[in-house]
């Protein structure tokens, strides 16, 4: 099989030479599928994972990692101040949203990074 060239002359055809690359487009297609599969099944793992947050000890809120609030917990004595309580929200779901994507990104870049040919 003849070998194709571009206009300066770099091969366009057969393996890339770099190490660690893969050798074909085909192998570039199975891993790419690969980890589209485990990013789909993380999604899965995500939706079943809390996350918690507790605010004075007297508010905190569960969540899971596809951002569902699964519970609110509060002390009935914090409902007085109604100011206050509106800051201990605020708080706690910027809190919570922030592990949330935290724990999103970390495990997402971990598996982009095991199928990444360039690492």
């Amino acid at each position: 099989m003849k070998k194709l060239k571009s206009f300066g002359g770099k091969n366009l055809g057969g393996s890339s030479g770099a190490p660690g690359l893969p050798k074909n487009f085909a192998e570039l297609q199975r891993l790419q599928e690969k980890m589209e599969q485990e990013l789909k099944e993380l999604e899965n793992t995500l939706a079943n994972e809390e996350v918690t947050v507790e605010i004075g000890g007297a508010l905190k809120i569960v969540a899971t990692c596809d951002r569902q609030v699964k519970d609110i917990i509060y002390e009935s004595d914090i409902l007085e101040d109604q100011e206050m309580f509106k800051d201990m929200l605020k708080t706690a779901i910027s809190e919570i949203w922030q592990k949330v994507d935290q724990i999103r990104e970390e495990r997402t870049n971990e598996i982009i990074a095991k199928y990444n040919p360039l690492a």
